[in-house]
C-alpha cells in the first residue's frame, strides 16, 4: 500500500511539474483528506491488517464516503463483514442515515420506531411501529403513542426511501391506522390523521421510567435505561447520567427490593463507562474492584489492551444482586451486551435471565477520530470486547432464557405499565416461577 502510494504521488508530481512549474501542492490538497482516512484506519482500525489495498490510483479520487467504505473489511465478524464502522461528514450524520435507531439531540420529533411489514400478511404496505415516545415531545403533543402504527406521511405512504422524514424535519401530516380483529383475522382501518409540529432540540434522558412495584409480596425495582449515554450532550467527558444513575439506585436499594428488571428493549450501545457504572450497582458486592469488561485492540496499539473494573466508589448504591431480569429485542446491542457479558462471571449465566428477543451481537467498540480542517469524523470498529473470564464471543447475540416476542403482540401498552407484555411475564416469573401467558 505504501509502495503504491509512493508511485502514485511519483507520478503525479512529474505530470504536475512537468511544465516546469511545481504544483505537487495543488495534488496534496485533492487527496489530502483520503490521505488522513487511510492513515487513520491503518493505525487504528481492528481488522487493519484485512484492509483491502488500494490497487487503482483513481481511488484516491473518488468521495470521501467512498474510499472510507472501500477500506473495511469483509472478513469481519466470522466472515460477515464490517457492519458498524462509518463516518460522518459536516452536516452532521443525524441528518443521514444513522448507525443506530438512537434519537438526535439536536432535532427530534421525539418518537422511536421500527419499520416494519403488515403484521397481519394482507398487504404489501410497510408501517412505522411505535415504540415509545418522549414526554413534552412533538409527538407526544400531537397525540402519538406507543404502540401507534403510522402509515403515511404527508398523504405519502411510507416507505424505505422517505421514512426518515419521521425522524427531523419541519411540519408534517402522519396517518395513524389501527388493527382490529374479525373473525376471520385482521383488518386494518383507518383511525385519523395527525399534525407534527417541526422537530426540535430535546435532552433525551436515558432513564425513561424508574419505579418499584409491590406484587404478590415482592419488591421489584423496574428500570428502562434506553441509551448508555454520559449527559445532554453525549460527550465522553460529561457524568451527569452516571450520577443520575447512581441517584436511582440508592432510592432502589432504600426500598430493599427483592429483584430488579433492568429495561434494555431498545437500548442499542453507547458508551462503556455508563455500562461499567450500571454493572456496579447491580453485581454482588463482593465483585466491586474486580475486573468487568476487557478492550483488545489491533496489533499496532499501544497497550494491546484496556481493562474496565468494577467501581467501588458506587459500594453505596450497589444492590449486591445474585440474581437479575433483563428485557431484551434484537435492538438490545453494544453496551447493553458488554452489560450482560459483564455480570456473567459474578452472577452465573442462569441468574442473567434474558427475557424476549436474541439481542444484537456487537461484541466490538467503536471510536471517533475527528478531522475538523475536512469536517469529517471516523467511527471505526477499534477493539473486541470481552469479560473478566475473557469470553466475547457473542457475535450472534445473546439468546434470550425466555423467548418472548413482542411484535407478536397486537394490543401493546404503555411502557412500565404491568400488563406490558415483557414487563408482565417478568413479574410474573419472579413472583410465581412461571410466566403470565403468551399474550
Amino acid at each position: 500500500m505504501k509502495y503504491l502510494q509512493y508511485m502514485l504521488w511519483t507520478f503525479f508530481l512529474t505530470v504536475l511539474s512537468s511544465c516546469g512549474e511545481d504544483r505537487s501542492g495543488e495534488f496534496y490538497a485533492l487527496i489530502e483528506d483520503r490521505q488522513w482516512i487511510e492513515e487513520t484506519m491503518g493505525t487504528n482500525y481492528l481488522w487493519a491488517e484485512d484492509m483491502p489495498m488500494i490497487e487503482n490510483e483513481n481511488d484516491y479520487f473518488k468521495e470521501p464516503q467512498t474510499f472510507f467504505k472501500n477500506l473495511l473489511s469483509k472478513n469481519a465478524l466470522n466472515g460477515k463483514g464490517d457492519k458498524y464502522s462509518y463516518m460522518e461528514e459536516d452536516p452532521k450524520a443525524s441528518q443521514q442515515e444513522s448507525r443506530s435507531q438512537m434519537l438526535d439531540r439536536t432535532s427530534t420529533y421525539g418518537m422511536e420506531f421500527e419499520l416494519t411489514n403488515d403484521p397481519t400478511g394482507t398487504t404489501n404496505h410497510i408501517h412505522a411501529h411505535i415504540l415509545y415516545v418522549l414526554d413534552d415531545s412533538p409527538a407526544q403533543q400531537a397525540g402519538i403513542t406507543r404502540g401507534d402504527w403510522l402509515s403515511s406521511i404527508n398523504g405519502q405512504r411510507i416507505t424505505t426511501s422517505n421514512y426518515q422524514l419521521l425522524k427531523n424535519g419541519g411540519s408534517i401530516k402522519v396517518a395513524r391506522t389501527r388493527i382490529h380483529t374479525t373473525d376471520n383475522g385482521y383488518s386494518w382501518q383507518p383511525a385519523d390523521t395527525l399534525n407534527l409540529a417541526a422537530s426540535i432540540t430535546m435532552e433525551i434522558n436515558p432513564f425513561h421510567i424508574d419505579t418499584l412495584y409491590q406484587v404478590e409480596g415482592k419488591r421489584i425495582a423496574y428500570l428502562m435505561y434506553n441509551e448508555f449515554a454520559t449527559g445532554p450532550q453525549n460527550e465522553g467527558t460529561e457524568d451527569t447520567y452516571n450520577k443520575q444513575m447512581k441517584t436511582i439506585f440508592a432510592r432502589f436499594k432504600a426500598q430493599q427490593p427483592d429483584a430488579l428488571i433492568l429495561d434494555l428493549q431498545y437500548n442499542n450501545g453507547g458508551y462503556l463507562q455508563c455500562a461499567q457504572a450500571l454493572g456496579s450497582l447491580i453485581a454482588p458486592a463482593s465483585s466491586l474492584g474486580k475486573n468487568f469488561v476487557n478492550l483488545q485492540f489491533n496489533a499496532k496499539a499501544n497497550p494491546q489492551s484496556q481493562a474496565y473494573p468494577l467501581l467501588e466508589s458506587y459500594a453505596d448504591a450497589n444492590l449486591d444482586l445474585s440474581k437479575v431480569y433483563i428485557l431484551t429485542t434484537s435492538h438490545t446491542a453494544s453496551a447493553s451486551e458488554a452489560l450482560v457479558n459483564g455480570l456473567i462471571p459474578y452472577m452465573g449465566k442462569e441468574n442473567v435471565v434474558l427475557i424476549g428477543e436474541r439481542t444484537e451481537g456487537k461484541n466490538v467498540a467503536m471510536k471517533a477520530f475527528r478531522n475538523d480542517t475536512h469536517g469529517i469524523t471516523l467511527w471505526p470498529v477499534v477493539a473486541y470486547v470481552s469479560n473478566a473470564e475473557n469470553v466475547g464471543d457473542y457475535s450472534d447475540g445473546f439468546e434470550p432464557t425466555l423467548e418472548l416476542i413482542e411484535r407478536n403482540i397486537i394490543e401493546w401498552y404503555p411502557l412500565g405499565d404491568t400488563r406490558e407484555y415483557l414487563l408482565k411475564n417478568a413479574i410474573n416469573l419472579i413472583t410465581t416461577g412461571s410466566i403470565a401467558d403468551n399474550s
